[in-house]
């Protein structure tokens, strides 16, 4: 997770599990990535009646299949189950980017389209993942996973952006 902008302010996020909301107040410093585990410490008697071993989120196959939607995308080394459409079709997103939508993938049960952004602009431009998740596609499908490979650009400089939709029809 990283925060966008330079507020010093500390960011609240909740964590929510079958049995549990968990407040995190995260505060911004120069300090190598770390992980966070929380173990809940609720006696067993009186959790929720939730087995111990219940999965959350999606099924493991789906992940993988993210993961290797993603994988094909950004290696350009697509495997035979999955279709692909060259494009290259401009798409107005701001004034200070040009953004052009490369190729379209389809399989797996998602559609994966990767652009190219590039900032025509005089100042730098830091981008984020929420600024691509949006339901524009006429094709729809809900937005599952987006990926942007070089997250600050100079003026000038280019990055691929990686957008996942639910509903791929192989």
């Amino acid at each position: 997770m990283r925060p966008v902008g330079d507020a010093l302010r500390p960011i609240n996020l909740f964590v929510s599990s079958a049995t549990a909301t968990y407040t995190l107040l995260l505060r911004r410093s120069d300090t190598p990535a770390d992980t966070i585990v929380i173990r809940d410490k609720t006696p067993q008697a009186l959790r929720t009646g939730v087995p111990e071993a219940a999965p959350s989120g999606p099924a493991p196959s789906h992940v993988r299949a993210m993961k290797g939607l993603l994988v094909a995308m950004s290696s350009d080394r697509v495997p035979a189950d999955v279709r692909v459409e060259e494009t290259s079709k401009p798409i107005q997103l701001w004034t200070e980017a040009r953004f052009t939508l490369l190729r379209r993938y389809e399989g797996r049960g998602y559609v994966g389209e990767k652009y190219a952004l590039q900032n025509v602009s005089l100042a730098p431009m830091v981008l984020a993942e929420q600024e691509f998740d949006r339901p524009d596609s006429r094709s729809g499908g809900e937005i599952t996973g987006i990926a942007i490979e070089h997250h600050n650009l100079r003026p000038g400089e280019t990055t691929s952006v990686y957008v996942i939709r639910r509903g791929g029809t192989r």
